[in-house]
């Protein structure tokens, strides 16, 4: 499971005492030169997906008992972003709050010991 996996919810979790559906999204790859244009279609292909399990409520088959008021996608970055993936999560985030969705981005940090 990966950011390239386009049709495929990487992860998928909740949280009771919130009523919120937690996502997850792994996302392994550079934004290095002419690679940051497409890499940013990419995440925006698995986001739409992501948009559209929830709009749908496609969660429902996991969690048929549960009611959500809030939706968290977390995406994993492995590399450092750039300013236009932030910007880009920045206008999605203002977007989608609307919809009580949030994306939160982090960073992998890697142990070289």
């Amino acid at each position: 499971m990966a950011v390239t996996d386009v049709n495929v919810i990487d992860g998928i979790a909740f949280d009771d005492d919130n009523k919120t559906l937690i996502m997850e999204i792994y996302d392994h790859l550079h934004f290095e030169g002419k690679f940051e244009f497409d890499h940013i279609v990419i995440l925006q292909d698995k986001l739409n997906t992501y948009l559209w399990y929830i709009e749908s409520k496609q969660y429902a088959d996991i969690y048929p008992d549960k009611q959500f008021d809030n939706f968290v996608i977390n995406i994993h970055f492995r590399y450092e972003i750039t300013e236009n993936c932030k910007k880009y999560i920045n206008v999605s985030n203002q977007k989608l709050s609307v919809l009580n969705i949030k994306i939160v981005s982090y960073l992998k940090t890697i142990d070289t010991e």
